[in-house]
C-alpha cells in the first residue's frame, strides 16, 4: 500500500513538473509566431533569412504583480554569446492567448556579463530584469525552432505591441 501510495504521489509530481514546461513551450512558440509576424520586430529577428531560430524563455510571474511576462532570447551564431531579447506580458481575452510585446534589446556576452549592444527601454531596474532573464534563459536548454512553422496561422493567439496605435 506504502509502495503504492509512493507511486502516485511520485508521478503526480512529476506531471506537475511536466505540464508547466509544456505549456511554456508553448508560451515560446506562440511568442516567437508574434515576432515573426511583426513587421518591425520580424525584420530584426529574420535578418540574414535563416531557416531556424535558437530560443530559450523564461516565464516571469513575480516581478510584475497580476503579469506574467515572458522573456524570449533567439541566440545568434552557434556559441550563444549574443542574441535579441524580447519581453511579452501574456494574458488571456475573448479565447485567446494575448501576447503584448513590451520591450527589446539586443546584446552580448562578455566576460564581465551582460553588455547590452542596444539596451531595453526605461531604466537601471529595466536593463537588470532584462540581464536576470538572460541569464536564467542561459542555464536552460535552448530549442531550435524552424521559421516555417511559425508562420502559419496561430487562430487562438493574438499578437499586440507596445509601438501599435492604440
Amino acid at each position: 500500500m506504502r509502495r503504492n501510495l509512493a507511486l502516485m504521489v511520485a508521478c503526480l509530481c512529476l506531471s506537475a513538473t511536466a505540464c508547466p514546461q509544456e505549456q511554456s513551450f508553448t508560451l515560446l512558440r506562440q511568442a516567437a509566431h508574434c515576432l515573426v509576424a511583426s513587421k518591425s520586430d520580424g525584420r530584426r529577428l529574420l535578418k540574414g533569412n535563416p531557416k531556424t531560430l535558437s530560443l530559450g524563455y523564461f516565464l516571469d510571474t513575480s516581478s510584475y504583480p497580476g503579469e506574467e511576462a515572458l522573456y524570449l532570447v533567439n541566440y545568434e551564431g552557434s556559441n550563444m554569446s549574443k542574441g535579441l531579447a524580447f519581453v511579452f506580458f501574456v494574458g488571456d481575452r475573448d479565447r485567446r492567448r494575448v501576447f503584448r510585446l513590451e520591450n527589446n534589446a539586443s546584446f552580448m556576452r562578455k566576460k564581465k556579463g551582460i553588455e547590452f549592444v542596444d539596451p531595453p527601454l526605461g531604466g537601471v531596474w529595466t536593463q537588470e530584469h532584462f540581464e536576470a532573464a538572460i541569464e536564467r534563459i542561459e542555464q536552460d536548454p535552448k530549442m531550435e525552432v524552424l521559421v516555417k512553422d511559425l508562420r502559419g496561422s496561430f487562430p487562438d493567439v493574438r499578437c499586440e505591441s507596445y509601438s501599435d496605435t492604440r
